[in-house]
């Protein structure tokens, strides 16, 4: 069992009532909770939600989504009178 799922556990609380507080997708819980990397900002934003309803902070891992750099590619149309 992943950590943040028995942070859960512990506390007593549902993914639903986390991802409302947190203002993120369920899916993004859900995925935190089964260890699915997630966004830093979104880990962040689960992080302060549990601490505002339990008043235990959780300090165990999330998985983490690795930061895109700004010199990824970009996919861009071509209009069709240019092909």
């Amino acid at each position: 069992m992943h950590p943040f799922e028995e942070y859960l556990k512990q506390h007593h609380l549902e993914s639903l009532a986390v991802s409302i507080k947190a203002q993120v997708r369920y899916v993004t819980v859900w995925n935190a909770v089964k260890a699915n990397p997630i966004t830093k900002d979104h880990a962040q934003k689960i992080r302060q939600a549990v601490v505002n309803l339990t008043g235990i902070p959780y300090t165990g891992p999330f998985a983490l989504l690795q930061e895109q750099t700004q010199n990824r590619p970009v996919n861009k149309r071509i209009p069709r009178s240019a092909q």
